[in-house]
């Protein structure tokens, strides 16, 4: 190689630029190139965050989102080793990995929202390393049809604007690739180290990407050369410092997930088409159609339905052209065959990405549990990699021919473009609807009804400024399933004296002494509202709004006039404030209501709940109710509730027992450490007594 200049070169080099002529000119052809060369890759991050940022502030805010993001900012400011994450589907535990990644933005804010802003973070980062992956091996304009395609898909989108640590996957998938195509396509060295490394990440997002253990050892037959025992060492020592919290914890539960996944391994398999539905749930607009008429979606539909059926087609041309592009060499013979297909790397990147979406797709075809759309997370982005392939080849195959063919060549791009923006106008109206409540809360399974980050924290600003304005001094919040987990964190961060309670069968009212409170009823906590109005006065100040369902109502309550004290109490606990039951009608069932007084205070602590389980004896059968505050204060009155058989006879009189007990964090010391887990614990229940030893109170109905 020769390190002489042309005599071009020398001219140039000799004679300076003018400031303001050539100098200025060469700077804006470079521009202009960088801009020409580069401009798709603004268009990509353009479209990828609008989708993924867009009213961001309405995320979804269940469960296992404030777990994920309350055990991140706990870790940070509690001092605490998170060894778990949440808990799975098959009742095991996930490994922390994702609770590290939290735990930055955790540190600046205890808003959740900075949780959701980092999964927009990872899946638009997503988007752009599937163009740079796709346009690397298959070209630019295979990697703008990819990444356009990923972006825009409505279900990948879905995923891509809440918590969860499964929707964290796709970038560390794509690099995931790139390590495997480093070794198999580049034949470069040093690739394992980062591949078993990003496996590792993998599975502590879900352990179902194991299967992605295919495609490496895949990598590791066809690229053999490139392996060195070095890059397994260090491999294996950094998967042991990121699995070290997991194998304490682990270690500490005597392998009890190891276990139960053993046990569920021995359980009888079948194959049915439930991997390929969910393969192709990714591929469409909509899973099902909304029902909500105000939805954009519903109204969209007739325009969008073709590409349910045009996207699989497209994918299923992709693994086509893979396959096609395999295959092409005269047969020789499987060995001979094998050798050339060895010697040729573009063919072995090839059965790389075939096997990385059909070898885990079959296997997940025969299965034991059901399975989940999360577990789909490891194939993405790699149908719309298949998608981009095969255009780009069209493209390439038509433009070779020249002449009519050209036609097709434009047809090509215009097929390209038409799927890109129909799926961006699917999944723009898809946000449209979910930031405005264009649809029925009551369908978003496992939980009761739907729940957003905005109304829940509109909903308690309110009650905290009201009680503010109002200079009350205290705040009731009821709960239930769907909220209970996202009330009680968020509530930690008001300003005012706040307990939260349980409102299945209970209703806390403040203490007569200290005056009115504020009061935030939820949605669907009928059963609350009926006890108001029988047992205290309660004037509606606002209902603040939630998406796609019913409102929150938001009450200044005093209790009814209190009746004379009975002497009967659990002592220390709970004072009988009537000696009658009252009947109630509620929703066309009836229920038993006792009053009582709460006598000790119990202050608000770190991911802890105090309750009460009481039980009545009714006809010779047990009706319990339980009670469960986040803080007590002594002198507020607690209003029991028990559900009656329809039909059935009350007795002239009841007997109540009741005991009481903790739910603290399950977060044990294990040697140096103070670990963190999303599980609780409660203490021993501890039965009642009365001033006369009795573990029982009798009163009239």
């Amino acid at each position: 190689m020769s390190l002489k200049l042309s005599k071009k070169q020398q001219s140039e080099t000799t004679t300076s630029p003018s400031p303001g002529g050539t100098g200025l000119r060469s700077s804006f052809l470079r521009l202009l190139s960088f801009a020409t060369n580069t401009w798709e890759i603004a268009l990509i991050l353009l479209v990828a965050a609008f989708l993924r940022f867009y009213q961001i502030n309405t995320t979804e805010l269940d469960d296992d989102q404030v777990k994920l993001y309350r055990m991140a900012y706990d870790a940070v400011h509690h001092g605490l080793l998170p060894i778990t994450s949440n808990t799975a589907s098959i009742d095991i535990a996930h490994p922390p990995g994702v609770i590290y990644l939290f735990m930055p933005v955790a540190a600046l804010s205890a808003n959740p929202l900075w949780g959701a802003l980092l999964v927009g973070v990872f899946t638009t980062a997503a988007a752009l390393l599937t163009y740079f992956f796709t346009r690397r091996y298959y070209g630019r304009f295979a990697g703008v049809v990819a990444a356009l395609l990923y972006a825009t898909a409505a279900r990948p989108l879905n995923y891509a604007r809440f918590i969860w640590q499964p929707n964290l996957m796709p970038p560390f998938v794509v690099l995931f690739m790139f390590a495997l195509f480093w070794g198999v396509v580049e034949r470069r060295k040093g690739w394992l180290f980062p591949a078993l490394l990003l496996l590792g990440v993998l599975f502590q997002m879900h352990p179902i990407t194991l299967l992605l253990a295919v495609p490496l050892l895949a990598a590791v037959v066809l690229a053999p050369g490139t392996l060195r025992w070095r890059d397994l060492a260090l491999a294996l020592a950094f998967l042991l410092v990121i699995f070290f919290p997991y194998l304490i914890w682990e270690a500490y539960t005597h392998f009890a997930d190891v276990r139960t996944v053993f046990t569920l391994a021995k359980q009888y398999a079948h194959i049915d088409g439930q991997a390929i539905h969910f393969y192709r749930v990714f591929l469409s607009p909509y899973d099902n159609l909304p029902t909500d008429t105000h939805s954009v979606v519903l109204l969209l539909a007739p325009l969008l339905s073709w590409l349910s059926v045009a996207v699989p087609l497209l994918t299923l041309g992709g693994f086509v052209t893979a396959g096609v592009l395999l295959l092409r060499s005269r047969w020789k013979g499987v060995r001979n065959w094998w050798a050339d297909l060895r010697g040729d790397p573009y063919r072995c990147g090839l059965l790389l990405l075939l096997t990385w979406q059909i070898v885990p797709l079959l296997i997940l075809s025969r299965h034991a549990v059901d399975l989940h759309s999360q577990y789909f997370f490891m194939f993405l982005p790699g149908p719309f990699i298949l998608i981009g392939l095969f255009l780009a080849k069209a493209v390439a195959w038509f433009q070779a021919r020249g002449g009519q063919w050209n036609i097709l060549r434009y047809g090509t791009y215009v097929i390209a473009s038409l799927v890109i923006i129909a799926q961006l106008v699917g999944s723009t109206a898809a946000i449209i609807d979910s930031s405005s409540g264009n649809f029925n809360d009551r369908s978003f399974l496992p939980y009761p009804y739907h729940n957003d980050l905005r109304s829940l924290q509109h909903a308690l600003s309110e009650a905290d400024q009201l009680a503010q304005q109002r200079q009350l001094n205290r705040v009731y919040v009821t709960t239930d399933f769907a909220t209970q987990a996202a009330l009680r964190y968020l509530a930690e961060q008001m300003h005012t004296s706040t307990t939260l309670f349980d409102a299945s069968n209970c209703l806390v009212l403040p203490n007569p002494a200290d005056g009115p409170a504020v009061l935030l009823v939820g949605p669907y906590d009928g059963l609350t509202n009926a006890l108001l109005s029988q047992f205290a006065a309660a004037t509606l100040v606002d209902q603040p709004a939630r998406l796609g369902g019913s409102p929150f109502r938001l009450y200044i309550v005093t209790p009814a006039a209190t009746p004379t004290s009975s002497q009967n109490m659990f002592t220390g606990n709970l004072q009988l404030l009537a000696t009658q039951a009252r009947h109630l009608n509620y929703n066309g069932s009836s229920w038993l209501v006792t009053r009582w007084s709460l006598l000790h205070s119990e202050q608000p602590s770190f991911r802890t709940t105090y309750s009460y389980a009481l039980r009545v004896l009714l006809n010779g059968n047990g009706e319990q109710s339980l009670c469960t505050f986040t803080a007590i204060r002594a002198g507020d009155q607690l209003l029991v509730a028990f559900g009656l058989p329809k039909n059935g006879s009350v007795p002239a009189s009841v007997t109540i027992n009741a005991q009481s007990f903790m739910t603290i964090p399950n977060n044990p010391f294990y040697g140096p450490f103070h670990m963190e887990t999303d599980s609780d614990q409660s203490t021993a229940r501890r039965v009642l007594q009365t001033m006369d030893g009795k573990d029982s109170i009798t009163l009239d109905t």
